[in-house]
């Protein structure tokens, strides 16, 4: 994987599956209106960072970033594209 990647693609994809976990985790257990468009925002901001994430990740591998589209099949699509062998793998 390319090094300038590397970062941006840990901080996208564990920022943006801990989101949805809370988002995920306050809609179920809150039931207050507000609340839920916040938990709402929070989900949808967390599958945002997680195709950032990915598209990073994507492109630290060789690929086109529009792999990183499978974030929107959540922890998924991220190992699905674990997946993809390493075209970059001795570049730095």
């Amino acid at each position: 994987m390319i090094g300038e990647y590397r970062l941006r693609t840990n901080i996208g994809v564990g920022l943006g599956i801990i989101a949805q976990i809370v988002g995920f985790y306050v809609s179920y257990y809150v039931h207050i209106g507000i609340i839920l468009w916040l938990a709402a925002i929070v989900i949808y901001g967390g599958f945002l960072l997680l195709i950032w994430g990915l598209w990073n990740y994507a492109k630290g591998k060789g690929y086109k970033g529009v792999w990183g589209l499978l974030g929107l099949f959540s922890v998924f699509g991220f190992i699905i594209l674990a997946l993809f062998p390493d075209k970059k793998k001795d570049e730095k």
